[in-house]
Order: structure tokens, then C-alpha cells, then sequence
């Protein structure tokens, strides 16, 4: 019981520290690559086209320092990104260590890995949420997508087993697509799949800036529809803020006035820090050896003098709308979602 009691206001603390962040315009949201490696060949991304070596990934005590020096901003959504995050082993390892620094993490994964024993273990050790992501409804054209043949059946069981396993209600399973040139029509079929499961459903809009890739954004406009589907199904959860602007987004290439090095980091695999994934050849300082305040100045600075307007990702959307006006309006969405089972 007192275990219980201690994790329970463990929680409370961390999350108020990260309302007086949010509040306040801190930085509140960081990406953290703790691998580059991956089992698929996704056509919409370029990381599994290098060789990368584990012996090159970040250690658990640089995770903690990590952690540690992050802590002094604040407590931080920190997003576990790759490659695919779960061919680290020692994955459990690291979602304790940053949830023992006071900070919340969340990742996104292809699904292949999950197994009873994961499923069970990541989101005990302290995983506040989990995405599985799931392009198409059509498990062909997943595969295809992925590069792998399974995939599409083994991202419906993690997801499946993944909502068996969360401990409480605020420990948040996701499906999240990826919108595409050729998916809009099959998102109203993944939201259904989603509520048969009994998670909830996310988009992120295509980036295909990193590494040159083909563009492959809708051709039509998709505010509309996506607000009517989100009006129809309560598990569709991405911010109304977000979807607002996405046919400005496909339109223009992207958003201005981009907050990224202010509300938002990211750290490579080597504790390298830029603004976003998006601009990991710009960095301004490692963790590892340099002070987090003079981080945050060099960030800062860097991103008054952006005027870069190329992506709309979730990462980012998800930071600046939650500061888009009716500003209450995004709070009560994401507090609603936390609260669905």
C-alpha cells in the first residue's frame, strides 16, 4: 500500500512540475534518439538505410545524466525516439531511470517487439504512453509501407496487448497514423479499429524535409473531414489545434514561427542537442558535457533567429497547440483523453 501511496504522489508531483512548465512557456517536450537502429525499411524514412552500432548508443548512466541535467528545466515529456526503440534491451532500464528523474516518458514504436512479458514490464516500469503506429487499415499496404511482411498483424496484437497490460487509466495506449498521399480514405477505418481494440487514435502529418524524401502530403483538403470524424468518434484525440491547421500545413510546405528550441529539443543518440529531428546537422551543445542552462540559452537564441516553416509534425504541432487560442479548449481535450479507459 504505502508503495502505491509513494508512486501516487510521485505522479502528482511530476505532473504539477509540468503544468508550471507548460504554464510558464518552458520547455516541456524533448525527443531522445536511444537508437538509430530498426528491423523494418520504412519508405518514409531514411534512418535503416545506415549501419548504426549499439556500441554508439547512449549508455544507462548517460541516460541518467540525461535525466539529472534535464531535471533542472524542469519535469519534461520525454519521447524515446529512433529507429525502433524497443530493439534496445535494456529499454525497461530506461523508462525507470527517466521516470526516477521526475520526468514522463512516452514512445512511439513499430510494434514488432511487443510481447506479453514487454507489453507488461515497459508500462510497469513507469511508461506514461505508448504509440503503435498503424498507416493503413489495409494490411497489405502496411506491409508494404513497412517493408516487412507481419507488421501490420503484429502492431494490431502489440496494441491489443498493450491496452491489456496498462496499470491505470493515465498510462495512455495509442494507434497513430502517419497522413499520407494515400491513406486519408482509410483513416475513418483505423479510428473504428482502434475503439474495437480499445485505445485511442492519433495523426501526424507526413515530414519528408530530413533526408530529402519524396513528398507525399494529401491532395485535398483534410481539416474538414478529420473534424468531423473527431466529432463522431471520442477516440480520435488528436488536438482540435492541431488539425485546425494542417491544410495550411500541406499547402504551404509547413508552419512559421516555429517554437522548437524553446518549448521543444531534441537529443541525438551521442547527446548531441538541436532544435528538432528535423535539424540534427544544427547543434548547439552536448548534454553530457555542457551546462543545461547554457543549452537552453544557445536553444533559445537559436530559435528567435529561425524563420524555418517546413514541418507540422505531432511533436511539435502537439507543443504550440496547446498555446493556440481558446487556449482552455486544448487542456480539457488532452485531459479528456488521459481520462478515457
Amino acid at each position: 500500500m504505502l508503495t502505491k501511496v509513494r508512486r501516487e504522489l510521485h505522479y502528482q508531483y511530476r505532473s504539477m512540475r509540468l503544468a508550471l512548465g507548460m504554464l510558464s512557456r518552458r520547455f516541456f517536450h524533448c525527443n531522445l534518439q536511444v537508437t538509430y537502429r530498426c528491423n523494418l525499411t520504412c519508405k518514409i524514412c531514411d534512418f535503416w538505410k545506415t549501419e548504426h552500432d549499439p556500441a554508439d548508443e547512449l549508455s544507462l548512466d548517460d541516460i541518467r545524466l540525461i535525466g539529472r541535467k534535464l531535471n533542472r528545466l524542469g519535469t519534461l515529456i520525454i519521447s524515446l525516439a529512433g529507429g525502433e526503440p524497443l530493439i534496445r534491451e535494456d529499454l525497461f532500464r530506461i523508462i525507470e531511470i527517466l521516470n526516477e528523474e521526475n520526468h514522463f516518458p512516452i514512445l512511439i514504436t513499430n510494434g514488432w517487439y511487443v510481447n506479453e512479458p514487454l507489453a507488461r514490464d515497459i508500462l510497469r516500469a513507469g511508461l506514461q504512453e505508448i504509440s503503435v503506429s498503424v498507416d493503413y487499415a489495409d494490411p497489405k499496404m502496411h506491409d508494404a509501407q513497412r517493408g516487412r511482411e507481419g507488421s501490420w498483424d503484429r502492431a494490431i496484437n502489440a496494441l491489443d496487448l498493450l491496452n491489456k497490460h496498462r496499470p491505470d487509466r493515465r498510462n495512455r495506449v495509442h494507434m497513430i497514423s502517419v497522413l499520407m498521399d494515400d491513406n486519408l480514405d482509410q483513416v475513418e477505418d483505423m479510428i473504428k479499429l482502434s475503439r474495437e481494440i480499445g485505445v485511442t487514435y492519433m495523426i501526424n502529418l507526413y515530414s519528408w524535409n530530413r533526408g530529402g524524401k519524396e513528398r507525399r502530403m494529401p491532395d485535398r483538403h483534410v481539416t474538414e473531414y478529420l473534424m468531423g470524424l473527431k466529432k463522431k468518434y471520442p477516440e480520435f484525440i488528436t488536438l482540435t489545434s492541431y488539425i485546425d491547421r494542417l491544410d495550411q500545413a500541406i499547402n504551404e510546405g509547413g508552419i512559421g514561427d516555429c517554437q522548437t528550441g524553446r518549448l521543444l529539443m531534441n537529443i541525438d543518440n551521442h547527446g548531441n542537442v538541436s532544435r528538432c529531428t528535423e535539424t540534427l546537422d544544427r547543434q548547439v551543445g552536448n548534454i553530457l558535457t555542457d551546462d543545461i542552462l547554457d543549452i537552453r540559452d544557445r536553444l533559445h537564441a537559436v530559435q528567435s533567429a529561425s524563420r524555418c516553416n517546413q514541418c507540422w509534425t505531432s511533436c511539435r504541432g502537439f507543443a504550440e497547440s496547446m498555446y493556440a487560442r481558446p487556449r482552455m479548449r486544448q487542456f480539457k481535450e488532452f485531459l479528456l483523453s488521459v481520462k478515457r479507459k
